[in-house]
C-alpha cells in the first residue's frame, strides 16, 4: 500500500482485532492464535478425526496470524509516517482521539509529498 490514508485506515481496522483493549477480546485472540491449534493437535493425536473441527481451527488460526502480521507491518509504516512528520516540523492538523492519529500522520505525509512536488 503506497497510499498513506489506506495504510492508516487498514491499521485502524486491524488494531481493533489484533490489539484489543478488553481482556475478553485478548483472550479470544489468544485462543484463536495459540490455544485452539494446540487443543486441536492434541485432539487429533488422541484419535479424534473430526475434519470440520480441524479445518475450522486451522482457518481461524491462519486468519488471526495473517491479520496480526499485517497489523504489525502497517504499524511500522505508520511509525515511519510519524517519524517523517516529526522530522519536518510536526503535523499541521491534530486530533483529540488517539485512535485517529494514523490519519494525522497520513495527512502530513501527503502534504509533504505535495510540497516537494510543487515547491
Amino acid at each position: 500500500m503506497s497510499n498513506p490514508f489506506q495504510v492508516a485506515e487498514r491499521c485502524i481496522q486491524l488494531r481493533e482485532r489484533c490489539a484489543p483493549e478488553s481482556w475478553g477480546d485478548r483472550v479470544i485472540l489468544f485462543n484463536e492464535m495459540v490455544l485452539g491449534p494446540i487443543i486441536t493437535l492434541f485432539m487429533v493425536l488422541l484419535g479424534n478425526r473430526d475434519v470440520l473441527m480441524v479445518f475450522s481451527a486451522i482457518t481461524r488460526a491462519y486468519s488471526a496470524w495473517s491479520d496480526w502480521e499485517e497489523y504489525h507491518r502497517l504499524r511500522t509504516m505508520v511509525q515511519d509516517m510519524f517519524l517523517t512528520t516529526m522530522k519536518h516540523g510536526g503535523p499541521k492538523i491534530t486530533t483529540n482521539d488517539m485512535k485517529y492519529l494514523p490519519y494525522v500522520y497520513a495527512d502530513a505525509v501527503v502534504r509533504l509529498r505535495e510540497h516537494h512536488r510543487h515547491p
